[in-house]
């Protein structure tokens, strides 16, 4: 036979309160190194965050400038790129009126021929 044990029933362990000990220097002593230990690492946080920060301001200025460069260069391209625009839309328009002129002066140049009775030259 089985020696009879006390048995603790399952709702009362599981609402019992979470004890380390129950001596009360050991859990306020407890509780002060739980605080230290966040204190410590907000400071470790803080002083990491600082250094990062520090670090990257060099690298902030670099990108500023570079960025600054980088927009006068495109400012240039836009320049270049509307003459180049204006130039080649002056360009058709003086194409589109040579050809008229040509077409004209072809044109005068039939007519002069088949007055004077000559054959027409084609290019």
């Amino acid at each position: 036979m089985k020696p009879v044990t006390a048995r603790t029933p399952t709702l009362k362990l599981a609402a019992a309160r979470l004890e380390f000990s129950r001596d009360r220097r050991f859990t306020n002593a407890l509780h002060v190194a739980a605080v230290t230990s966040l204190v410590i690492l907000f400071i470790m946080i803080g002083w990491r965050l600082l250094a990062d920060s520090r670090s990257s301001a060099p690298v902030l200025a670099g990108l500023r400038q570079q960025n600054a460069a980088l927009r006068t260069e495109l400012s240039r391209a836009l320049v270049e790129l509307e003459m180049e625009r204006s130039t080649r839309a002056a360009l058709a328009r003086q194409v589109a009126e040579l050809n008229e002129e040509s077409r004209e002066l072809k044109s005068r140049l039939d007519f002069f021929n088949a007055q004077s009775g000559r054959p027409a030259r084609t290019r």
